[in-house]
């Protein structure tokens, strides 16, 4: 998430140019800015930027990521507020907090009052830490979806949070990007196990974002936990290391380094050829590589604010974000899958977003109490040596 890209950002690499792209749909920054130029007019606060202000008579007040608002023609946050008001009697205002989550919970332990009503962005690990930084109380509400237009057709494989504060609104999946191009000229094929990867052939051929910094990274660990198990994981990650994986600091550092020609294997999103199509790319040097016909699903929810004065709006805003329209939409703009069964995509877009054959992923029941304990003892083993 988290995670999440500035998508439609090239990075640059020394010697190529504008080679590579932000190919997946998460809220991992590639950068430590935070200007957000969607909407009417644009306030910038040492907290963060609200756009697209106007008035009304009610306003709802959704936070989230930058690369989701700050490209009018292609993000979905101008499309969002546009079709919102236009069938609801209120303004939709988005809010860009510097800190993203931690913005919120911040004030919550220092009993601020929290005016913003819906979380845009939410994946399950966000959910995790919120819950296990407040002493009492929690950050965001149940809502009762049973009369949601759409939620029949919510897939239940991306359903992560049992009490139902959080609601998935957008999904990807954490895959291999392969240049084939690399691995044919070392007369290689492209790995399609875990166990491949820590084969001879593949010595120095893969990078990988750290998962202490990076949603990307952190799910690829979670990925590998569910592959070997608490009692395997680090094991497999110690033959990784000896076979000379790279672990660079973030996502964007790691894809920078795969789009200098420094490695043909890089640990990144499944949505990675829609972006290569996009820029003329050649798709036989992004190829995507789901190890053991899996892809761990990077899953982004939204949650209602406990304390919101405007719950039946926020309420209406989650249900709308369901509609199988909107679904469509917000996936092509925002490059993701659609969470639900009957949104209907254009068929180039549907061709390049790769899903796997068995999706994986961990719900919050599975990553409560867990996390700190998988990263710290990760960070022990590996990142220290």
């Amino acid at each position: 998430m988290g995670v999440c890209m500035e998508r439609r950002r090239f990075l640059k690499s020394a010697g190529l140019g504008a080679s590579a792209l932000l190919a997946g749909c998460s809220a991992e920054d590639v950068s430590e800015t935070t200007t957000t130029t969607e909407g009417s007019t644009t306030t910038e606060t040492t907290q963060g930027t609200t756009t697209g202000t106007t008035e009304g008579p009610q306003t709802l007040l959704v936070t989230t990521y930058q690369s989701f608002v700050d490209a009018p023609s292609t993000s979905p946050g101008a499309w969002l507020k546009e079709t919102f008001e236009s069938e609801y009697d209120a303004t939709l205002e988005w809010f860009v907090p510097n800190n993203q989550l931690n913005y919120f919970l911040q004030r919550k332990q220092q009993g601020v009052t929290i005016d913003t009503d819906v979380y845009l962005g939410l994946t399950p690990e966000n959910l995790v830490h919120a819950d296990s930084t407040l002493s009492s109380g929690s950050l965001f509400e149940s809502v009762d979806t049973s009369g949601f237009e759409n939620i029949s057709h919510l897939k239940e494989n991306f359903r992560f949070d049992p009490q139902d504060r959080a609601i998935p609104f957008g999904a990807s999946f954490i895959s291999l990007v392969i240049n084939q191009d690399m691995l044919d000229e070392q007369g290689v094929p492209a790995p399609e196990t875990f166990e491949d990867l820590t084969k001879p052939e593949y010595k120095g051929s893969i990078i990988c974002p750290n998962p202490q910094n990076s949603e990307t990274g952190l799910e690829f660990l979670f990925w590998t936990i569910m592959q070997y198990g608490e009692d395997g994981y680090l094991d497999y990650w110690k033959r990784l290391q000896e076979n000379d994986i790279r672990i660079l600091k973030s996502w964007g550092s790691a894809y920078a380094a795969y789009s200098n020609g420094e490695a043909p294997i890089v640990v990144s999103y499944s949505t990675d050829q829609v972006f290569a199509d996009q820029y003329g790319e050649p798709l036989s040097k992004h190829q995507i590589g789901f190890l053991n016909n899996q892809g761990y699903q990077y899953i982004e929810g939204m949650a209602r604010f406990a304390g919101t004065d405007k719950p039946d709006l926020a309420a209406d805003f989650m249900d709308f974000m369901l509609r199988a329209d909107v679904q469509s939409e917000v996936a092509v703009r925002n490059v993701a899958n659609p969470v639900v069964d009957n949104a209907e995509l254009p068929a180039d877009f549907e061709e390049l977003t790769k899903e796997p054959e068995e999706p994986v992923g961990y719900g919050y029941e599975d990553l409560m109490g867990n996390v700190s304990g998988w990263l710290d003892a990760w960070g022990k083993q590996i990142a220290q040596q």
